[in-house]
């Protein structure tokens, strides 16, 4: 588990320097942003790194009961860094994309 918390760390950081390295970059990274608006600057630049393409992003519980979607079989998940404990961790998030509608599901 070390191994792969330590590559998304790293993958952050290669991330950090690749948006600020030229106009165009930045750019991209920005438009991936603004859609993600609500999460913390490490995590838009972690969506950013894994799936640029990402419209809105949630974790599983929330599609599942509050949105009423699910989570394709097969969807990979959007590992973003967990800080809030003494330890960090990974926690994931899914793209609207990877989740498909029931009769009940909310827009």
């Amino acid at each position: 588990m070390a191994d792969k918390l330590q590559t998304y760390v790293q993958l952050a950081q290669d991330t950090a320097r690749q948006v600020s390295s030229s106009h165009r970059a930045w750019t991209d990274y920005l438009q991936t942003a603004a859609r993600l608006y609500k999460y913390p600057y490490a995590d838009q630049l972690l969506i950013y790194a894994q799936r640029p393409e990402a419209t809105a992003c949630a974790e599983y519980n929330v599609w599942n009961t509050t949105m009423h979607r699910y989570i394709r079989r097969g969807s990979k998940g959007i590992a973003l860094l967990n800080t809030s404990g003494e330890t960090t961790t990974l926690r994931y998030v899914f793209d609207i994309s990877d989740t498909g509608t029931r009769r009940t599901s909310r827009s």
